[in-house]
């Protein structure tokens, strides 16, 4: 698909502010993708080197301001090694010339509400939209279950399975990917030394949990729903569109056998969830909500500069060399051959 880019403001801070009751520009569990181009953030070179990507860092929208309900900023959810945090966005994009920002948004088209969410709605509620009890149950998960997931021994799974994810997937620099490898492992040594120091190195895990928060929300309320005789309907169709919130390829097809197996009966989506929908989930990266079809770019932030994306003509030409550098930012990690 062709965009194009429009540039908008020269304010990331207040341009993202809700200011009137046209409607947010950003909403609740939007996926926000990030490169730290710090020269010293050594390992966020490294994700973008061997995943071929211009992100390395991915976070959520947790809140947008509202200032009637007190909130006068807008913060996100970032996972860290040493767990999780609630972030200002001020600090998702200052210094404007360290931090490149892209907003993507999950499409929701095929997302059935049950009776219940239809009569939620609240049309006074500039954030409110077709889904929006889905998208804040997600945030409520990435706060849940990130603490639960950040541990020493699941920071070593998840690393390897990330590098045999890279070294498969990208083997031409298999030998750099190796050369890192031996380096995080030394680090590892150090970690219980100066957990400080560790703090930026992993920052690419955020972006697995990031993706199991959509899959685990969606799973606890189809479950919940199937319960409910007059929300089974929505709950069925739910399930059979459970791969359109998983923002990653799957060549081995993990997700749709699960949800046929649910389907079936041989599973139940109240049992745990398989080791290897978990293993999809969680290796998960940046590059991945770039390309992910399932995401819609909705702006890019460069060098302070907001660009609003919108699709374009297959011949498209960029207006500017402005706007073709911002373009190139949303080039595939891993184009379709």
């Amino acid at each position: 698909m062709a965009y194009r880019a429009t540039f908008v403001s020269k304010d990331p801070l207040n341009y993202f502010l809700q200011t009137s009751d046209e409607g947010p520009h950003l909403r609740v569990s939007d996926v926000v993708v990030r490169v730290n181009l710090d020269p010293g953030q050594i390992f966020s070179r490294f994700i973008r080197m061997a995943t071929n990507s211009q992100w390395s860092h991915s976070s959520l929208l947790y809140l947008i301001n509202d200032p009637p309900n007190g909130f006068d900023n807008t913060f996100l959810v970032e996972a860290m090694t040493t767990g999780v945090r609630v972030a200002s966005w001020r600090n998702e994009v200052i210094p404007y010339n360290t931090f490149t920002v892209g907003i993507k948004r999950p499409r929701l088209d095929w997302y059935v509400e049950t009776p219940r969410e239809i009569n939620k709605h609240d049309a006074s509620d500039p954030e409110d939209v077709v889904g929006i009890d889905y998208l804040r149950h997600i945030r409520g998960m990435a706060i849940d279950q990130v603490n639960n997931l950040y541990d020493h021994n699941v920071v070593w799974e998840l690393t390897s399975l990330y590098i045999e994810r890279i070294a498969r997937e990208h083997l031409s620099v298999i030998p750099l990917i190796a050369e890192a490898a031996a380096g995080a492992a030394n680090m590892f040594k150090h970690w219980e030394e100066d957990t400080s120091k560790a703090d930026p190195m992993f920052r690419f895990i955020c972006s697995g949990l990031v993706q199991y928060s959509f899959f685990e929300a969606l799973r606890v309320r189809i479950n919940n729903d199937l319960a409910i005789p007059a929300h089974r309907d929505a709950a069925m169709s739910n399930l059979s569109n459970l791969h359109r919130i998983i923002f990653r390829d799957d060549p081995q097809q993990v997700i749709p056998g699960y949800i046929q197996q649910v389907q079936s009966g041989k599973l139940k989506l109240s049992d745990p969830v398989p080791g290897d929908v978990i293993n999809l989930l969680q290796t998960s990266t940046p590059a991945d909500f770039n390309d992910s079809p399932n995401l819609e770019w909705r702006y890019i932030i460069k060098e302070g500069m907001v660009w609003q994306i919108s699709p374009a003509p297959a011949n498209y030409i960029p207006a500017s060399q402005d706007e073709s550098n911002v373009l190139a930012l949303m080039r595939p990690a891993h184009p379709v051959k």
